[in-house]
Order: C-alpha cells, then structure tokens, then sequence
C-alpha cells in the first residue's frame, strides 16, 4: 500500500494567531495554505462556512469540541490537543496525525484518504460510517473506539491496541490485525470474512462465531 504524503513546501508562514490568521483569509475570499500554526488555539465556533486547509502544520495546538467539519488536505497534526473533537462529515486528503490526543474525537461520516495515524490516542473515538482509503494507523490506543458501518480499501492497523473496539457491520477483509491486541473485539461475526490473524487471535474470535474448540 502506497499512501500519498501531505506535500507541504518548506517555506510555511509562522503564525500562532489561528483564529485572526484564518478571520483574515476568509474576508478576503482566500484558503488556508501555506501556514504553520504552533502553539495556538483553534476556536471552531467561530466560522459557520466550510474551510479549507491546505499545506499546513499544526503543531502544539489546542481544538475546542465544537463542529469542525472541514476539508483537510496535505496537513500535518503534530502533538495537537484534539480531543472530543466533533469532525463529523470532515475530509482528509494526505494528512498525518502525529502523537496527538484524538480521545473521544467523532469522525462519524468522514472521508480519510491517505492518512497515518501515528502514537496517537483514539480512545473511545467514533468512526461510525466513515471512509477509510489507503489509511495507516500504527503504535495508536483504540482502545474502546468505534468503528460501525464503515468502509475501508487498504486499511492497516500496525502494533495498536483495539482492545474493546467495536467493529460492527465493518467488513474486514483484507485487514492483517497480527501485531496488534484484538482483545474483547465486538462484531456480528460476517464481518470476519477474510481478516488476517494469528493463531491465538483466531482462537479467541472464534468464541463470537460460537464455535467450540476441543
């Protein structure tokens, strides 16, 4: 799996006014690109109209738990504060999120394309109806998330912890959950259909499939 990676130049604007930066370029009828935004705070509630970000990094900043369903593309989230944040509906294009607090975040109905997610906290995070194209999620806690009805094609899970997730109505095919703890997995059960586990993981799924083992 090939994932595209946010091209950001190096020449970013150095700013941690988020909200004026942002106020600024929408007057003028202007996307947010080409910025580094450290150490700020982003205040959703205050834009009611869809943004667009684009070549941007977002380092050490701080969301609030408003509605941020934004379009997102070649970004950067690194060591940011996102947690309870409501991206219900949002897009992202070629962006990572790196060591960052994602617990309790809502992505219900998001579209991530080509996007890592990388030591990140996704506990109790929902991903209900989401779309997942060319997604790696490595060294991240899940712990608890859910993850109903979505869609996936190329989605890799790499030495996280799933422990309690719930999968439901998620079909897995193709996911290779070996390196990573699947304890207390819940799903129906079709959804198993051509996942990729090991032998000790096998043994334990097969208790939700009802089938006894002697």
């Amino acid at each position: 799996m090939v994932i595209q990676r946010p091209q950001i130049p190096q020449d970013l604007a150095i700013s941690c006014n988020v909200g004026e930066i942002i106020s600024e370029l929408m007057e003028s009828g202007y996307d947010i690109e080409n910025y580094q935004f450290k150490n700020g705070i982003f205040d959703c509630t205050s834009y009611s109209a869809m943004l667009f970000f684009n070549k941007c990094i977002f380092e050490k900043c701080t969301f609030n738990k408003s509605n941020n369903s934004h379009i997102f593309e070649n970004t950067v989230f690194k060591d940011c504060d996102l947690n309870g944040m409501d991206f219900t509906d949002a897009g992202f294009n070629s962006v990572e999120f790196i060591n960052c607090n994602m617990t309790g975040t809502n992505m219900t109905r998001a579209k991530l394309h080509d996007v890592t997610i990388n030591e990140c906290s996704l506990r109790y995070s929902i991903f209900s109806n989401a779309d997942f194209t060319r997604v790696s999620i490595q060294k991240s806690n899940l712990s608890n998330c859910y993850i109903w009805e979505a869609t996936q094609k190329d989605l890799f899970f790499s030495e996280c912890n799933l422990t309690s997730a719930e999968l439901a109505g998620t079909m897995l095919k193709g996911i290779d959950f070996t390196t990573s703890d699947i304890d207390g997995l819940l799903l129906r059960g079709p959804e198993l259909k051509g996942v990729i586990v090991n032998e000790f993981q096998a043994l334990a799924l097969s208790k939700i499939l009802g089938i006894i083992i002697k």
